[in-house]
């Protein structure tokens, strides 16, 4: 049996003892290399940091499991690699349910959307209702088919200026109607209209 193995043997069985010195010894002799293997794995210096810790705390944790006829190299190295790929699946899996949870998020602002248009079209239908047939047929040809004022002006036989007024009024009136329900519609913006 070679010195430093000797070494390495009696250095261990007094870590497994409780031998703080010892355990520094261990922990200086091994600091940099396990480093570099997490850091190989992780890619991240704050990451490698964290489970360099969490290793050598898992090492003390462990030190009465330590096999002295066995590799210790081999023991601290698979407390590493075990540790730094948990430590890569919780993040996959924290990744994985941040994106399940924005995808959630999105399709109940779209379903939310959806609602509220939805309820903004039924008062508005009401509102059109309530309207006199000229002025609701003006507005349905300028917002709902596109047309402009001359158009509508050439198909209702009236004057650009007639529909332009028309067209204000309406507006005015669908506002005047709409503001009370766009409190319940849109409760995060209801303080815009007091």
């Amino acid at each position: 049996m070679d010195e430093s193995k000797s070494v390495d043997a009696k250095l261990i069985e007094l870590v497994k003892k409780g031998d703080r010195s010892a355990f520094r010894t261990v922990f200086d002799l091994y600091e940099k290399r396990l480093y570099a293997f997490v850091f190989s794995i992780t890619k991240s210096h704050y990451s490698t940091e964290e489970l360099l810790q969490e290793i050598f705390i898992n090492l003390w944790q462990k030190k009465a499991d330590i096999k002295t006829s066995l590799s210790f190299n081999a023991f601290i190295y698979t407390i590493a690699r075990n540790l730094t790929y948990n430590h890569l699946r919780k993040i996959a899996n924290q990744e994985n349910l941040k994106q399940e949870l924005w995808k959630n998020i999105a399709f109940l602002n779209d379903v939310e959307n959806e609602l509220i248009y939805s309820e903004y079209q039924d008062i508005l239908e009401d509102i059109l209702a309530g309207l006199p047939q000229k002025k609701r047929s003006i507005f349905i040809l300028s917002r709902n088919e596109g047309k402009s004022n001359q158009e509508i002006a050439d198909l209702l036989n009236i004057s650009k200026k007639t529909v332009k007024n028309h067209l204000w009024e309406t507006l005015k009136q669908i506002k005047v109607e709409l503001q009370p329900h766009l409190g319940l519609l849109y409760p995060a913006f209801s303080y815009l209209l007091s």
